[in-house]
């Protein structure tokens, strides 16, 4: 997706110089400096994007799954979801930097959250604090995914 953004952005970039005049040189150059700083957000907004695998954690770090039961979830609103995400937030800041939460699954009627933290007591603990449900917290040994079949 990222090699096609990036071939999409040069093929308009020579468009443009193709298409561009003498008279024009100073815009073209804006444009081809506004077209590198797209390709270099998308870049940056790729990495951001890779998935982390347990495997390649610091030894002293684990992938968790959580699953929190919280009746009729899937009907909570915008506004709602942003709330909890903000409690999420504000108990991560006060428990520091050994747990970060990566992403959550909303459903009907639970959560699914994938947290990376040194043990499953300190994602107990978030969920103390925060007021959330942790019916389950497992472990993640390894992920796979299409490109697995590879």
């Amino acid at each position: 997706m990222k090699t096609l953004k990036i071939l999409l952005l040069f093929v308009i970039a020579f468009s443009i110089t193709s298409c561009t005049n003498k008279k024009k040189e100073n815009n073209l150059e804006s444009t081809v400096a506004k077209l590198q700083s797209q390709i270099e957000k998308l870049e940056a907004e790729n990495l951001s994007l890779e998935m982390v695998k347990p495997e390649a954690l610091a030894e002293n770090m684990n992938m968790y799954v959580i699953e929190r039961e919280i009746p009729a979830l899937g009907e909570w609103s915008a506004e709602d979801l942003k709330g909890a995400s903000q409690t999420s937030c504000s108990v991560l800041k006060e428990l520091g930097s050994d747990i970060q939460w990566l992403h959550s699954y909303v459903t009907g009627d639970k959560m699914y959250c994938v947290y990376l933290a040194p043990n499953k007591e300190m994602v107990l603990e978030h969920a103390k604090k925060g007021g959330f449900p942790a019916n389950a917290v497992n472990s993640v040994g390894t992920i796979i995914s299409p490109e697995t079949a590879e």
